[in-house]
């Protein structure tokens, strides 16, 4: 039998696994702001520059992951992804993911 540390973790992880990130990323946070510069339209400016060094990190840091994964096992060059030309299909679905992009990172403006 589990005890009820264990049984909380394994809830939390399930409640995990069905987070609507997206909906949750545009809900305001709760508590308190900090305040770095007094000027709220600087604080807003600072707050996009932060989500957007954020989300470019993550997504570099998980592109060079695939990209040596795929390198590794022999699947795909890395001169193969700087040549590739993505066709309309690849740029309509780009384009919704730009538009997910932006929403997230001028959340700050709503």
């Amino acid at each position: 039998m589990q005890d009820s540390t264990q049984k909380k973790t394994d809830m939390n992880a399930d409640n995990d696994a069905n987070l609507d990130v997206i909906g949750l990323a545009a809900k305001p946070a709760a508590g308190e702001k900090p305040v770095f510069t007094g000027d709220e339209r600087l604080e807003k400016l600072l707050g996009i520059t932060l989500s957007l060094a954020t989300e470019l990190a993550v997504t570099r840091e998980r592109l060079d992951t695939v990209e040596r994964l795929l390198e590794s096992k022999g699947i795909v060059a890395r001169d193969e992804i700087e040549s590739y030309q993505p066709d309309d299909q690849v740029e309509a679905d780009r384009n919704a993911l730009h538009e997910d992009l932006l929403a997230r990172i001028f959340r700050v403006l709503r």
